[in-house]
């Protein structure tokens, strides 16, 4: 099966234990000693999903050997089983003849006009995301930790808009967009120093 992509409909804290998202509706479970129905923030937290009423979903937060953090609204937020076999790969290396580190990867449709209703970034940090649609429309990128990076890649058909509604873009609010075309620096690598704050430095890829 694939996996569901909604976001956070809220702020979500470090220790809440129920999380509320803008759609759920739960993966059909074979039986009760089958596979698990977990979900991933697009920052890396994995939680269980104990139970749900409607979009508040009762939850077990760190879950997977993961951390329990705070979550700003509108991140991105996939569900699905434990068999599910499109869970986003671990950033670690990968033995086949010599180490190797497999990096993550998303293809986003841009949608929407503003922060608030571009598309969701899902991928965890340290991936790149080859961003295509319409001229004008956008993505939004999580609110970052110091230490996250994306690579964001501009395969529209003209000027995209990159948002983070929550943190910040170049010292801006991230509800205003950083515009990238596609002529001259069509790709930009987004990193964090500062919590909360990406910072791009615009390369040719």
């Amino acid at each position: 099966m694939a996996l569901t992509t909604t976001y956070a409909s809220g702020a979500v804290s470090a220790t809440s234990k129920t999380i509320g998202v803008n759609a759920y509706t739960s993966p059909a479970l074979a039986s009760s000693v089958g596979p698990k129905i977990i979900g991933r923030f697009a920052t890396g937290e994995y939680v269980l999903i104990t139970s749900a009423i409607g979009t508040a979903l009762d939850v077990v937060r760190g879950y997977n050997g993961s951390t329990a953090v705070a979550h700003s609204a509108r991140e991105g937020f996939q569900y699905g089983l434990t068999s599910d076999g499109s869970w986003p790969a671990a950033n670690a290396p990968v033995q086949v003849i010599a180490p190797v580190t497999k990096t993550n990867a998303q293809e986003v449709t841009l949608t929407g006009s503003t922060g608030t209703d571009a598309a969701i970034v899902t991928a965890p940090p340290g991936a790149i995301l080859n961003c295509s649609g319409a001229s004008g429309a956008g993505v939004n990128l999580p609110v970052p930790t110091v230490g996250m990076s994306y690579v964001v890649k501009n395969s529209s058909s003209g000027t995209m808009k990159i948002y983070c509604v929550g943190g910040s873009l170049n010292g801006t609010t991230g509800t205003t967009a950083v515009s990238m075309t596609t002529t001259g620096a069509t790709g930009d690598l987004f990193w964090c120093a500062t919590a909360g704050a990406w910072l791009g430095a615009p390369t040719s890829v």
